[in-house]
Parts: C-alpha cells; sequence; structure tokens
C-alpha cells in the first residue's frame, strides 16, 4: 500500500499552518495586542491540535481488518 501521499499531504498542510502560526505572533507583537476573542479563538485551535494529536497517535494501534466483500 502506498500511503506516502497522505504524509505528504499532512506534512504540506502542517507547513501551511506553522506559516500562519508564525505570522499570527508577529502581529500579536508587532501589530495589536491579542484580544478576547483573540483567546477564545487560540483556545479552540489548541483543542483541535490537542483532538488531532490524539487521533495521529491513535494511528499507530489501527489493525488490519479489511471488509469482506458481500
Amino acid at each position: 500500500m502506498n500511503t506516502i501521499h497522505h504524509y505528504s499531504n499532512l506534512m504540506k498542510n502542517l507547513s501551511s499552518m506553522t506559516s500562519v502560526l508564525n505570522a499570527l505572533a508577529y502581529d500579536f507583537k508587532e501589530t495589536a495586542p491579542i484580544t478576547t476573542l483573540d483567546e477564545q479563538l487560540i483556545d479552540g485551535l489548541v483543542a483541535s491540535a490537542n483532538a488531532m494529536l490524539l487521533q495521529a497517535e491513535a494511528l499507530k494501534g489501527v489493525t488490519y481488518d479489511p471488509t469482506p466483500d458481500p
């Protein structure tokens, strides 16, 4: 099975998200302070990221058990 394209897509998206996080950090430092709404959105982002970490870790425990053809 060729899964490399899945990992490639994930890494591409992670790179993009890292770039956006860096841009946000720059904006918060140089442009305007963090607002209450920003803090709420960051909390949501952290919660989503933690859920993704759990999903990624769970991949190690997936057991090969293909569904039989009818």
